[in-house]
């Protein structure tokens, strides 16, 4: 009795590519699923960490996508790249634990002012050019730091970020540029010279 379809155990893991794991986890193979969370925790924590900083929110978030992709698997579309899509349910995943925690920071903030001392205080540590982007790029709106992150920081290309964010290429293409100009503009007001 054959199989018409093979299985993760059938293969060598580093010669399968992403699309064919998506089709094996897509149709209930659990193996092939931790293959796709394994190849996709550096770069999705990444992404996490950049929207939340780095630390238990960002490991939560990333959590939390490996466990909505797992429940929407059945409605993704098999022919489609599987990172692109990834990168959508966890931008989706941040922007909710955003609204989440908002109310309660801006609230503690108020109270204390920790946030603003903590800031002030990690900025007076870093002088290195690539810490001076981070600390701008965190500043950025998010319809403009999430291309740029996506883009630059996961190198996605054009169509891959527009669809993690639901956007139309050109679209993308309009919001990396004017984000790309309002960087460099807060690079040049910190007097950075390499802006």
């Amino acid at each position: 009795m054959g199989r018409s379809e093979p299985t993760i155990a059938d293969c060598e893991l580093d010669a399968v590519d992403e699309r064919f794991l998506a089709r094996l986890a897509h149709s209930g193979d659990t193996e092939a699923f931790d293959e796709l969370m394994r190849r996709n925790l550096p770069s999705t924590y990444r992404l996490c960490a950049g929207m939340l900083g780095v630390g238990a929110d960002a490991e939560d978030a990333t959590q939390e996508t490996f466990v909505r992709t797992w429940q929407s698997l059945p409605r993704f579309d098999t022919s489609r790249p599987f990172g692109p899509w990834l990168r959508g349910v966890a931008v989706k995943v941040c922007k909710q634990a955003l609204r989440k925690r908002s109310g309660a920071l801006k609230r503690e903030t108020e109270l204390t002012g920790r946030e603003a001392d903590t800031v002030a205080a990690n900025a007076e540590e870093t002088s290195d050019l690539a810490d001076e982007v981070l600390e701008a790029l965190s500043q950025l709106d998010d319809s403009y730091r999430l291309p740029l992150m996506l883009f630059y920081l996961e190198d996605a290309s054009v169509a891959e970020v527009a669809e993690a964010l639901g956007l139309s290429s050109g679209a993308t293409r309009v919001r990396l540029h004017r984000g790309r100009e309002m960087l460099k503009a807060m690079l040049e007001e910190q007097g950075s010279d390499e802006a």
